[in-house]
């Protein structure tokens, strides 16, 4: 409860979204001077960003450096220059059928019994090298050659310093790759 109390009211947010709209249309508006404008827009950056995201406020400013500047042009709004984009979504698996029945298979079986020729398998995704693998690579060596050597001195009662450090060794080896 005491967090929610703590953030933007709902209240203070609605009248900045309003108050924003407020000075975005005087700015397109044929009828109303600059002074109107920029007075509009040094208000709402004075008194109504509280809660408001920053790509709004960023726009205010921006206008308010247009103003100062000498620039006193609208936004134009080009609605004339919609691009169309055709963007096709495939599933990745079937769709479902029914709430209780299971999910279709995603290929279907290669059986022998057809007697025609198996489907090749799709080729792998070629994966990228994870981040530090080959530093890890180099660590992983040096453990398995320093634990090779404590695994020939098995016949020794205590193991030696050399042998106990492998672990925090590698530890400190793995940690390097990745700061």
């Amino acid at each position: 409860m005491l967090a929610l109390a703590c953030g933007p009211s709902v209240q203070s947010i609605y009248e900045g979204n309003i108050r924003f709209e407020h000075c975005y249309r005087l700015d397109l508006d044929l009828n109303i001077v600059p002074t109107h404008r920029e007075a509009c827009w040094k208000q709402w950056l004075s008194s109504y960003t509280y809660g408001q995201p920053r790509d709004r406020i960023e726009y205010a400013r921006r206008r308010l450096r247009a103003f100062s500047a000498g620039d006193i042009s609208r936004p134009t709004l080009d609605a004339s220059q919609q691009r169309s984009q055709h963007r096709e979504f495939y599933l990745v698996v079937p769709e479902p059928t029914s709430v209780r029945a299971p999910p279709p298979a995603i290929a279907p079986p290669v059986s022998s019994a057809s007697g025609g020729p198996a489907e090749p398998a799709p080729a792998p995704i070629p994966s990228a090298e994870a981040p530090g693998a080959a530093c890890v690579a180099k660590c992983q060596d040096a453990f398995r050659s320093c634990e090779g050597a404590c695994q020939s001195d098995a016949g020794v009662a205590a193991p030696s310093a050399a042998c106990k450090s492998c672990r925090p060794d590698y530890k400190r080896c793995a940690k390097r790759c990745f700061d």
